[in-house]
C-alpha cells in the first residue's frame, strides 16, 4: 500500500464543450507558466482572469431565464377585457372631458396593450 496522498475527485458535472475548452486553455497556461518560470506571472494572471471572466459571463447569459411573451390565450383575454373596459371608460371620459377624454382613454388602453405585448 502506497502512502501517496489521495486527492478527492470533484463531483461529476455535465461536461460542455466550452467548459472543456476552458479547462484545456487553463491547463496549457499552467504548463507554460511552469516552463517559463515566475517572470511572466502577471501575464498569466491577466490571461486567466480574462478567460474566467468571459466564461462566467457566458454561463450567466445562458442561465438567465428569458421571460416569454404573452401566450395567445392571454393576448385574447387582454384584448377582450380591454374592449369591455374601454366602452364605459370612453363614455365616462367623453361625457366629462369631451373629445379629449375620448382620445385619452383610447390612448391609455392602447398603451396598456402595447406594454403587455412587449413583456
Amino acid at each position: 500500500m502506497s502512502m501517496q496522498p489521495t486527492h478527492p475527485t470533484p463531483p461529476a458535472r455535465a461536461s460542455r464543450p466550452d467548459a472543456d475548452d476552458l479547462r484545456r486553455d487553463l491547463e496549457a497556461t499552467l504548463t507554460a507558466r511552469r516552463e517559463l518560470g515566475t517572470g511572466y506571472d502577471q501575464q498569466f494572471i491577466e490571461s486567466l482572469v480574462e478567460k474566467l471572466t468571459a466564461h462566467v459571463r457566458q454561463e450567466v447569459a445562458a442561465a438567465t431565464p428569458r421571460k416569454a411573451a404573452l401566450a395567445p390565450d392571454q393576448r385574447l383575454g387582454l384584448a377582450i377585457t380591454s374592449l369591455a373596459l374601454l366602452i364605459p371608460l370612453v363614455a365616462i371620459a367623453g361625457g366629462m372631458f369631451g373629445f379629449a377624454g375620448f382620445l385619452l382613454m383610447c390612448a391609455l388602453v392602447l398603451a396598456i396593450n402595447a406594454a403587455a405585448g412587449l413583456l
